[in-house]
């Protein structure tokens, strides 16, 4: 297969994806707020799911590890989320939506490794530009979250639920179209994930990774509630999440260049420090022109820290273990980490609103700490 036809299908997958998740990000805890649900009990479901993602995950990916096959995964993945938002219309409770989303939400979140292990293949066998691929995916975010503002725009809250149906049904296309490239398969007695583990400075990239892509927690559980609590409408709060996905686009298209210009640690370091900028006034003011300034820095605090990663793990990680090392990369930061935030931020915000948001400039601050720690340790080596 060529590079063109890798990079088509790859980026039609990752468009298809973000279709779903540029629904689901802003407009979720809407759904969930028409269907009853407080700020405490939305955090703690959004947060459920990510958590459980680190048992999914892990076993998921180390199961690829053995078997070589990742194609195969994702369309179960597809297929299982499709039937299981159809049964979401049908959840009324706080159980019921916490049971449901448990299932849709961890899978769906569980498809990203493993479609970025598959794009590492593709990077490593055919010169795949990874940021290139990516981008379509961020482009498809910006077409979710405005067209669902516009869309929602006077509607029940109930609609958000049908928009990420359809979204489905695309990615169940897309993933039958996907590359069916695979690694050798593993013996069972030694798991990947022992020697990933052993990839030095790799516990300490994955901390420093996951406090930075943590500390969007506050943000997509609660800046659209917060926003629209504030007299902004549904509109205007889609177009500043598609401002923000506007220069996400920017990084990731701007990716090779910034790897190769400062490398992962000290990209990671950027994206702390954009990330205290960015939170410590988000905790400050609702005010549109502001909050226009902002959206821009996204680029950095989200792209910057993937693209990083990503460079990370395929420079420091065989391709036989690539699965294991986004699995375990994935569980911890967009899930232990993620949903612990996720949780905190749902409780302060149910207390003091704004200072949810405070909360994860500490992140960032934190994040920014592990990142000069690691470019000192990687820059000695």
């Amino acid at each position: 297969m060529s590079t063109k036809s890798l990079s088509l299908r790859l980026s039609f997958y990752y468009l298809a994806l973000f279709l779903i998740v540029g629904t689901f990000v802003p407009y979720l805890p809407l759904w969930m707020g028409g269907r009853g649900l407080s700020s405490e009990q939305i955090g703690l479901v959004l947060a459920v799911a990510l958590w459980a993602k680190i048992p999914v995950g892990l076993s998921m990916t180390g199961e690829i590890d053995y078997s070589g096959k990742r194609k195969r995964s994702l369309l179960l993945i597809a297929l299982v989320s499709l039937g299981g938002m159809i049964i979401m219309d049908y959840a009324n409770s706080f159980v019921a939506i916490l049971l449901v989303w448990l299932l849709v939400g961890t899978l769906l979140t569980t498809a990203m490794p493993i479609a970025d292990s598959l794009s590492l293949l593709a990077a490593n066998r055919s010169g795949v530009r990874y940021g290139k691929v990516r981008r379509w995916g961020s482009i498809s975010f910006i077409i979710a979250s405005v067209a669902g503002g516009w869309y929602l725009q006077g509607r029940a809250s109930d609609d958000v639920l049908w928009l990420m149906v359809g979204g489905t049904v695309l990615l169940v296309i897309a993933t039958m179209l996907m590359p069916d490239l695979r690694t050798e398969p593993r013996g069972r007695n030694r798991p990947a994930i022992l020697d990933v583990l052993k990839s030095p400075n790799f516990l300490l990239f994955v901390a420093t990774a996951a406090l930075l892509q943590s500390s969007h927690a506050g943000l997509y559980g609660f800046a659209s509630r917060h926003w629209i609590d504030a007299g902004l409408d549904e509109n205007t709060v889609g177009l500043l999440w598609a401002e923000g996905v506007i220069a996400e686009v920017i990084i990731f298209s701007a990716g090779g260049f910034l790897v190769a210009k400062f490398g992962p640690a000290r990209l990671l370091m950027l994206a702390g420090l954009a990330g205290m900028v960015r939170w410590g006034v988000l905790s400050q003011t609702t005010e549109l022109p502001v909050l226009i300034a902002i959206q821009a820095l996204h680029g950095l605090t989200f792209s910057g820290t993937h693209i990083a990663a990503f460079a990370f793990i395929m420079q420091n990680v065989q391709e036989e273990q690539s699965a294991s090392a986004q699995g375990l990369f994935d569980s911890l930061a967009m899930g232990l980490f993620f949903g612990l935030s996720m949780a905190a931020a749902g409780w302060v915000y149910e207390r003091a609103t704004s200072d949810a948001f405070l909360l994860m400039t500490t992140l960032s601050l934190a994040g920014g700490l592990g990142a000069t720690l690691l470019y000192w340790r990687t820059r000695n080596n």
